[in-house]
């Protein structure tokens, strides 16, 4: 056994004994999961599940559906290092790893293999999901300069092959002029991601940048991770009050102001009740999907169960 494959390994076990007892040998059938609670649709952004199995471990998937299924989550959006045979390490997203020893060689096995992959490799991961009575709602893949044109139109059929509605993206405003024809030729949605990186101009961080690209198309939408913009000492309420039309989903997380640290739901500054209780009563068209990132001596699963548990009181 190779290196890699010992420390897949030993990966998977690692995290296969972290699953709590509960999500190992029982979760609730697909009909007992609600669609709504109190009339929103919830979801999971699926990097919040950090202890599944690694990138293309045949037991991903099925740890993510029951994890789900676990915290009776209908929908999700999949990021792209659960879909693909890669972490996101080897597609360019983390610019500080694009120095690091071999990975030209690794970027450039991860664009052969998606221009290459036929797309019923993606059509097998959605049926996966349908047949536990989940949906893939939104793709996460974060474009970026390292693309080619041929691998932005091939991210556009691998997630409308997943069932994906659109795309989310944790990406810059100078890609996202790349992807206006993309999107137009697809017609299909892109929602931009934000971090709270305030000091970079091209970073989605504050209502301006994101207004510059809604501007851009209309295809481009919002994915408003809350606890970034409240890093960030943005106002969510209000953004999501201003711009409820274009905002696809929110990644529902609590953070401190000034930058600081990811808390537990309910225990920082992120406004989590105002934001839930201004979508649901004013009937806004936004999915509210957990992001799990505090840390924890607990399983993932336990915790983005406890997110969910959490916002349901509120809204339910």
């Amino acid at each position: 056994m190779s290196p890699s494959a010992q420390f897949r390994r030993r990966d998977f076990c690692k995290a296969a004994l972290a699953l709590p007892f509960a999500l190992r040998a029982s979760v609730p059938a697909a009909k007992e999961i609600p669609q709504t609670v109190g009339g929103l649709h919830f979801g999971v952004e699926t990097f919040s599940f950090h202890d599944a199995p690694p990138a293309g471990d045949p037991q991903l998937i099925p740890t993510i559906i029951r994890g789900m299924q676990y915290a009776q989550i209908p929908e999700c959006e999949i990021m792209s290092g659960h879909v693909e045979p890669w972490s996101s390490v080897a597609t360019g997203w983390w610019v500080q790893t694009r120095s690091a020893p071999g990975f030209a060689k690794m970027r450039e096995e991860a664009r052969h293999w998606r221009l290459t992959v036929p797309m019923d490799y993606y059509v097998k991961i959605r049926k996966q999901f349908e047949a536990a009575g989940l949906r893939i709602y939104y793709y996460n893949i974060n474009f970026n300069e390292t693309f080619t044109d041929a691998e932005r139109d091939r991210s556009f059929e691998a997630a409308k092959a997943l069932g994906a509605a659109g795309i989310s993206s944790s990406t810059v405003l100078s890609e996202a002029r790349r992807l206006v024809p993309f999107c137009e030729r697809h017609q299909y949605p892109v929602a931009m991601h934000n971090h709270n990186n305030l000091v970079d101009p091209d970073q989605f961080a504050t209502p301006a940048s994101f207004e510059k690209a809604l501007a851009m198309s209309k295809w481009f939408q919002v994915t408003l991770d809350c606890g970034h913009f409240v890093a960030g000492n943005n106002d969510p309420v209000a953004f999501i009050n201003r711009h409820h039309d274009r905002i696809a989903n929110v990644h529902l997380r609590d953070r401190k102001r000034n930058n600081g640290p990811n808390r537990p739901f309910g225990h920082g500054d992120t406004p989590l009740r105002e934001i839930l209780l201004t979508i649901r009563d004013n009937r806004y068209p936004i999915r509210c999907y957990i992001e799990y990132e505090y840390g924890s001596f607990r399983p993932s699963f336990e915790e983005v169960k406890t997110c969910m548990e959490y916002c349901r009181k509120i809204v339910a």
